[in-house]
């Protein structure tokens, strides 16, 4: 009975522990990650607080179309005329005015279309960060998808020429082999350890910049599947969609519509302004009285004042240089884009095209290496040559791994460079404002 209950506690246990490791054994996938850092990061909520900023230039713009209202009190001691006879007179006067600016040049209607291109770039702003934050995120989690890939490869191969090292310390010591055989294999040894250790080293620091990056160490991570949204996409149009959605080229196209505005909010101030006023009296106290005071006035002004230093045109020449610098940055974006996604295409291309090439080598060497471990043990290949084939088939496992990585962080920053990596995570403006309960506009 004792045996019998110990054998069903210990199976209980044992489903426990099972249970417990599918628990934390769950994989990180990419966009959960990516959604988890992205609006956190200090470059997203920088961006994100210029657009508020820019929001409230809008609203300041838009104001200048309303009338303003107050109020004016005033105390006065004067030396008068009256009649003439001199006197010595006291005032204090309140009034209520509203006043209302009819026409300054057009500067307001510029000033509102200005703010709401700075508005539009400042929500491009926010959307590259995004993509760039995305992107980061991207790069260091496949960082370490790569290196713990490597390591293990590498381990393995530590394992086989330790082996290898023993069966060849057996065969020195029955005779069948030169002590020399022993020193060969040991350096092979050797520097499979020593690529294990600087493995190490990369995936420490590979790690250390995710949890830097994540607030959280990296555990099981899941193959992201981003390439697949690469596979409709022909050179010719990735080429056009980059001028057409790319962040940065649509943030320094509403800047330099912008700037653009910002000549007709200068040319404003070399107009005059024609002003509407209302003002009533709300208190009046004169000793002694005038013999004419205004009670209620109305008044429609007409004013124009040109600054003899010339100020109002040099700050229209310089509004005019501040567009064509914007336009000037415009075309730097577009070829800065054009360039860096032509040569991001054609690296991944050429990645992808010898992806099936190296995955045959990898299986061909498999096999190859298992026919001469035969061989080696039936005296019909030289040490020589299992090395060689095992320090071969090694690098070929390690190619195909670099170039999964590569194919994978190609096509993620080709989509970034699109301005779609964030879709292709399935980490949308939408859904972030849903996760932070804001709403997406």
């Amino acid at each position: 009975m004792p045996t019998r209950l110990h054998d069903i506690l210990g199976r209980l246990c044992l489903c426990a522990l099972l249970s417990a490791q599918c628990l934390t054994v769950a994989a990180e996938t990419l966009d959960n990650v990516v959604r988890t850092v992205i609006e956190s990061h200090p470059s997203v909520r920088s961006s994100a607080a210029l657009l508020d900023a820019a929001a409230e230039r809008v609203r300041q713009a838009k104001s200048n179309y309303y009338p303003s209202v107050g109020m004016q009190a005033a105390a006065n001691e004067a030396h008068d005329s009256q009649l003439g006879t001199r006197l010595d007179r006291s005032s204090r006067n309140a009034d209520a005015f509203l006043r209302w600016n009819l026409f300054r040049g057009l500067a307001d209607y510029h000033s509102v279309r200005m703010a709401r291109h700075d508005r539009e770039a400042a929500d491009e702003d926010l959307a590259d960060a995004h993509e760039r934050v995305a992107l980061q995120v991207a790069a260091v989690y496949l960082d370490v998808l790569r290196l713990r890939k490597r390591l293990a490869v590498a381990e393995t191969y530590v394992t086989d020429t330790e082996r290898l090292v023993d069966d060849v310390s057996k065969l020195v010591a029955a005779g069948k082999a030169a002590p020399a055989d022993i020193e060969q294999v040991d350096v092979g040894h050797i520097e499979a350890q020593w690529e294990v250790a600087q493995l190490r080293g990369e995936l420490s620091g590979a790690e250390q910049g995710y949890r830097l990056l994540t607030g959280m160490p990296p555990g099981e991570l899941s193959e992201p599947g981003n390439e697949d949204a690469m596979a409709a996409i022909s050179q010719d149009d990735m080429l056009e969609q980059v001028l057409a959605t790319n962040p940065r080229i649509r943030a320094s196209q509403a800047r330099a519509d912008a700037r653009s505005e910002e000549v007709g909010v200068a040319g404003g101030a070399l107009m005059p302004r024609v002003d509407v006023e209302f003002r009533k009296r709300l208190l009046s106290d004169i000793n002694p009285d005038p013999v004419v005071e205004s009670r209620d006035s109305a008044q429609v002004s007409l004013n124009y004042e040109m600054p003899l230093g010339g100020g109002s045109f040099s700050q229209k020449r310089e509004a005019a240089a501040r567009a064509a610098s914007a336009l000037a940055d415009l075309d730097e974006a577009r070829l800065e884009a054009q360039t860096s996604s032509t040569q991001l295409w054609n690296v991944w291309s050429e990645a992808r095209h010898i992806a099936a090439s190296l995955e045959r080598r990898a299986q061909a060497s498999d096999k190859v290496v298992a026919a001469y471990d035969q061989q080696f043990n039936a005296g019909r290949r030289s040490l020589q040559d299992l090395i060689a084939i095992r320090d071969e088939h090694r690098r070929a496992q390690a190619d195909v791994i670099d170039n999964g990585h590569a194919r994978q962080l190609g096509a993620m920053q080709i989509l970034s460079l699109l301005g779609r990596l964030r879709e292709s995570l399935d980490v949308s403006a939408a859904s972030l404002a849903a996760g932070s309960g804001q709403p997406g506009d």
